[in-house]
């Protein structure tokens, strides 16, 4: 199955792309998609800036980290544990502030 990938915000020069189409087994869950972007394309737990750190993950839970499916945030699925479906739509989202 393939499900496209969509970081935003400077996660895109993190993760080295826009947009993706990543391949996964079968019945994959969101926890097996975050361990590939987190393998393959580097995504990391936290990222410093400056005094401030962004922390993203505790441990394999994402925190600072806002997911999306299809337009829905995985908060109100299944959290990680979320199945994936071919042809979906994932979008990652870092912590923003500003006014």
């Amino acid at each position: 199955m393939t499900v496209v990938v969509k970081p935003y915000l400077f996660l895109c020069g993190v993760l080295g792309f826009r947009e993706k189409k990543i391949s996964l087994a079968e019945g994959a869950l969101v926890k097996d998609l975050l361990a590939v972007l987190r393998v393959q394309y580097g995504l990391p737990e936290r990222i410093s800036f400056g005094r401030a750190d962004l922390v993203f993950f505790d441990g394999e839970h994402p925190v600072g980290l806002q997911i999306l499916i299809n337009g829905a945030s995985i908060k109100q699925q299944q959290g990680i544990m979320t199945p994936l479906r071919d042809g979906m739509v994932v979008a990652l989202f870092p912590p923003a502030a500003g006014g």
